[in-house]
């Protein structure tokens, strides 16, 4: 007699003993993606301040203020000054001090939870799509985030700490948006979407670029949906839904917008604007339709990533443009016919919708900086940070669907892990590669130059790190590279400064003062040109022309200390103490952190007789100095007037 077989044990289990593990298995591996990505960012982490951080962090009195560690307003956060990036440099100041390490630690930390939220985020849409593998695609897209070597200049670069704290924010608020749009109308709907909301105006608080936040959420509710909807009746209300979820977004976006636009307009060096860039909107919505190409070729292929690229820019309908715009519209063409097939289809396509989601947040994602609002430099690597997650997200899921029907399950299961091993490992190793080019300044500007031979700024900053380093006559041929790349006003103004400034320190005050006037003639109304010009007279014997100078750095640039310093130092070769003093004590009010100024102050003080505050004074600076050596010689100066200099 046949016996009657029931259901297996392995069946009937549902998860079966190795559950937990096969659940904690995603996330040990994830652990091991960021333990890797730390490993390979380790060599970055000793690199030294370059470029805007001197702006950003070094020079940015506003740092140093009393009230700088705070907790900025909606309306401060959703302006553009970036409020939520300085209190976290601020905090980074008072725990540290201008020590890089810390700030490269901090950037690293955060682009470790960035790939993080990247995987939660993307593993949540792959679930809502009915993508069979949603824990392992998001895996592979995360590595991929992690250890691809562009994302260096985001990571590395401490003032870029803002394009890495505004996308990790808005992954965060993405996914809380998503599960407020799961959970709509109800309390746990309201509760996330008031938290996602929360966190997007941080984002923006941290960087602009979050401003796509919203078009990102319409575009992952539109196209992205489960397994279970399909046609037009679900889409219009899924549409609907998340037309009122973002709604108060978009109208935020929309002011912190206009505020932006008008900030550009009045801010003439801020290297964005309408009317305060070279090329009109026209012109660089060309350029950017050649550069979203270049930038989709260096994430496939990363064998020319260069910091402070030169890039031609398009001033007219060339073959070069209507190519890439040419291969724009198809990507754009073929992402509307995926979704169009994927609505229409019987059965789901999480496939289709994945991709064409891929490639739509690619453009979205990338339109702050790569659409038809200009902006100074026209090619730069951390602006595809966030957005480059469209292209990974396009390539794991478009080579997992021809691995599974190209192989059976187990060999595409086995070939798939292999490729994703070897990408990942790949790019750890170039990602290894690149960091260590972060480590120092020399080794940064020294590969920016050779890959960017008629860029100014990476000469000069060439010469400015051999300079620091020791190397005159290799700081000098930089500079000299520099000038022969016919540098304009703004890099003329840099390269004339520091050159000059190296030719002072080697006494050759007359070579000084050529490179100075040469500099602005490009650059006539330079504040620091004219210091420098001043240092240079004075150092000729010439102390009242010096003086001269001084006054009009000075008066140029009132609100910045080192002018007033020189101003300070111009007036006591000409005996006037009373102004100098004057002069320093605004110093020090304006950079209440810099030693510099209160060491200044102090010799001035000693000579008009006044020894007390003199003290004061130099105690003040020796506080401020901490275990460093008081600039200008200022323990010798205070010994010569008998003044304590411990702290009390």
């Amino acid at each position: 007699m046949a016996r009657t077989r029931g259901p297996s044990r392995r069946a009937a289990a549902p998860a079966g003993s190795s559950s937990p593990l096969r659940r904690a298995a995603p996330w040990l591996a994830l652990g091991a993606v960021l333990l890797a990505a730390a490993a390979a960012y380790r060599p970055a982490l000793s690199g030294p301040f370059v470029l805007d951080d001197w702006g950003s962090i070094e020079a940015n009195t506003a740092l140093r203020a009393p009230g700088a560690v705070r907790l900025p307003g909606p309306l401060e956060l959703l302006g553009p000054s970036r409020a939520l990036t300085e209190v976290t440099f601020a905090l980074d100041l008072r725990s540290a001090g201008l020590d890089p390490f810390r700030f490269h630690l901090v950037g690293l930390l955060l682009h470790l939870a960035a790939t993080v939220a990247a995987f939660v985020f993307l593993a949540s849409l792959l679930r809502r799509t009915g993508h069979p593998r949603p824990d392992a695609v998001a895996l592979v897209v995360a590595g991929l985030f992690a250890l691809h070597p562009i994302q260096v200049e985001s990571v590395a670069y401490a003032a870029q700490r803002s394009e890495v704290l505004a996308s990790l924010l808005s992954l965060v608020a993405l996914a809380l948006l998503d599960r407020a749009a799961a959970g709509w109308p109800g309390w746990r709907g309201a509760v996330a979407w008031a938290g996602g909301g929360v966190t997007w105006v941080a984002a923006m608080g941290a960087k602009t670029i979050a401003i796509t936040v919203p078009g990102l959420f319409l575009l992952d509710q539109a196209l992205l949906a489960p397994a279970a909807e399909r046609g037009p009746g679900p889409l219009r209300r899924r549409g609907a839904r998340a037309l009122l979820l973002a709604a108060p977004l978009l109208a935020a976006a929309a002011w912190s917008a206009s505020r932006h636009f008008q900030h550009f307009e009045a801010t003439p060096g801020g290297g964005a604007g309408f009317g305060r860039t070279a090329l009109g909107a026209g012109e660089y919505l060309l350029t950017q339709l050649r550069v979203q190409w270049l930038y989709l070729r260096l994430l496939a292929w990363p064998d020319a990533l260069v910091f402070d690229r030169s890039f031609v820019p398009s001033t007219g309908p060339d073959g070069q443009v209507l190519v890439a715009a040419a291969g724009v519209a198809a990507l754009l063409g073929l992402a509307a016919w995926l979704w169009v097939r994927a609505e229409r289809a019987d059965a789901p396509r999480p496939v289709e919708r994945l991709v064409a989601f891929g490639i739509l947040f690619w453009f979205v994602a990338l339109s702050p900086t790569s659409s038809f609002v200009p902006v100074a430099d026209l090619a730069v690597e951390h602006r595809v940070y966030l957005a480059s997650l469209g292209p990974f997200l396009v390539a794991v899921v478009g080579t997992d669907a021809l691995l599974r029907r190209a192989l059976s399950w187990p060999r595409a299961r086995v070939a798939g892990a292999a490729l994703a091993c070897l990408a990942l490992v790949s790019l750890g190793i170039a990602l290894g590669a690149r960091a260590r080019v972060w480590s120092s300044a020399e080794t940064l500007w020294e590969a920016s130059a050779r890959a960017s031979p008629g860029n100014t700024r990476a000469w000069t900053n060439l010469g400015l790190a051999l300079g620091r380093k020791g190397d005159r006559t290799g700081a000098e041929a930089a500079y000299r590279r520099g000038w022969a790349t016919a540098p304009n006003g703004a890099r003329a103004r840099s390269l004339a400064r520091n050159h000059a400034a190296l030719l002072l320190d080697a006494g050759r005050a007359g070579d000084a003062l050529e490179v100075v006037d040469r500099g602005l003639a490009l650059a006539p109304d330079e504040p620091s040109l004219h210091a420098n010009r001043a240092a240079a007279l004075a150092q000729l014997g010439r102390p009242g022309e010096a003086l001269a100078e001084a006054r009009i750095a000075a008066g140029s640039a009132p609100w910045d200390p080192l002018m007033r310093n020189v101003l300070g130092q111009a007036l006591t070769m000409n005996g006037d103490w009373t102004g100098a003093l004057a002069e320093f004590q605004g110093a020090e009010t304006l950079d209440p952190v810099n030693p510099i100024y209160a060491v200044s102050a102090g010799v001035a003080l000693g000579a008009l007789g006044r020894r007390d505050e003199a003290c004061a004074s130099f105690r003040r600076a020796a506080a401020r100095a901490g275990s460093r050596p008081l600039p200008l010689d200022g323990a010798r100066r205070a010994a010569a007037l008998g003044c304590p200099l411990q702290v009390p």
